[in-house]
């Protein structure tokens, strides 16, 4: 059993005609700098020959001094990058559809991220998915495109790499249900009250995972939890009431598969994002890597479980029941959250108020269209528009 357009063949042996080429959007982000120290522990294996960055000059030419990739593309204007740089966001179809890249890992945060994996599975490129956001908005579109172009959609979020490695060799009549499991955020122990006044400071301090400030805000909202049910659905075709969510503080069981039989199989590892990123670069075959610390369960101690609190995070339930919906609402609720959580950051909205803008835009354009992938762009362009209008008014 395997996710879309996903032939079960290696890509990423080392052969004579040398490594096999990468293209790396988001570089310099939490996933991207992760990346590249998987990329540099396997030089046989692969090669980076495409970089972007969306604003971080600095970090993105200092990458770009060190890997000497073929091309380099900022999304944003800076009037430092060198004029052979690419720039603005057709730089990242451009990365993604390099002709020395043969896999493309998408670490581009939200919406922004779906051209450019579209791009690459009309070129029949691996596609290592770490932009959930691709399959949320628009997860229908995307694997038939996958299926009908030769592409290969792998995903890098530890959750569904889990799975992924779960399902070997299955077949999906064998599958009861997927069980994602969630630390449950900074937030896990905290009254509802406490939650919603909840500062900037006290939603970026996750408890085991360093990453970008906006995937921290959705992991203390689990809207992360969220956007990687719908993108469990698109990639394994599981129906929504056969996944659940179990919050699992410690980090260490990533995802479960119960079988018709009862059977449970869990995969297990240290919180760390280069363990499934070397996943999706090699599979389904395994390469030794020593950048991750042996795993020692005694170290570890003990491993607990917690029902989610719906009522504390109502993100969760609203993700899910916008997932059911289908057409437009998935969209809806991802660019509904990135707006509300951009927000949040500047400052302009409470944290309480990240669910409660989503909720109201959910209710006015959750209904919209979602047949075409313009109709799509439409609904997100107009979520963010709303959410955006409402907050101005509150001001």
């Amino acid at each position: 059993m395997t996710p879309p357009g996903m032939s079960a063949a290696p890509i990423g042996g080392a052969s004579a005609a040398g490594p096999v080429g990468v293209a790396l959007l988001g570089a310099t982000g939490s996933i991207g700098t992760s990346a590249l120290r998987v990329l540099a522990r396997q030089p046989d294996r692969f090669v980076p020959v495409a970089l972007t960055a969306n604003g971080n000059f600095a970090a993105l030419q200092e990458q770009v001094a060190r890997f000497s990739p073929a091309y380099a593309g900022l999304v944003q204007s800076c009037p430092d990058a060198p004029a052979a740089w690419g720039r603005g966001p057709d730089c990242l179809v451009a990365a993604a559809t390099h002709p020395e890249a043969a896999i493309v890992i998408n670490a581009v945060v939200g919406a922004a991220g779906l051209p450019a994996t579209l791009a690459a599975l009309r070129c029949g490129k691996r596609v290592a998915l770490a932009n959930k956001e691709t399959l949320v908005v628009a997860g229908g579109i995307v694997t038939d495109t996958a299926r009908e172009h030769g592409g290969e959609l792998v995903p890098v979020d530890s959750e569904h790499s889990a799975i992924l490695q779960c399902l070997a060799g299955r077949q999906p009549h064998e599958v009861r249900r997927l069980l994602l499991t969630a630390s449950g955020g900074p937030f896990r122990t905290w009254p509802a009250e406490r939650i919603a006044t909840a500062t900037r400071s006290d939603a970026l301090k996750h408890p085991t995972w360093q990453m970008g400030s906006k995937i921290t805000i959705d992991s203390a909202t689990l809207a992360n939890k969220a956007l990687e049910v719908i993108e469990a659905h698109h990639l394994f075709g599981v129906p929504y009431d056969r996944i659940d969510v179990v919050v699992h503080p410690q980090s260490i069981i990533h995802s479960f598969v119960e079988f018709v039989d009862g059977s449970v199989l869990a995969q297990m590892g240290v919180p760390s994002m280069e363990l499934p990123i070397l996943y999706a670069l090699t599979w389904p075959e395994r390469v030794p890597d020593s950048g991750v610390p042996s795993f020692d369960p005694v170290a570890l101690g003990g491993l607990t479980f917690e029902a989610v609190r719906h009522e504390q995070f109502p993100m969760l339930g609203l993700g899910i029941a916008a997932g059911r919906q289908g057409g437009a609402a998935p969209a809806v609720f991802n660019a509904a959250n990135e707006e509300a959580v951009a927000q949040f950051l500047a400052g302009h909205l409470s944290f309480g108020g990240i669910a409660e803008r989503v909720a109201d835009a959910l209710q006015e354009l959750g209904g919209s269209s979602g047949d075409t992938l313009d109709a799509l762009l439409a609904a997100d362009a107009a979520a963010r528009r709303h959410v955006r209008s409402r907050i101005v008014a509150e001001l």
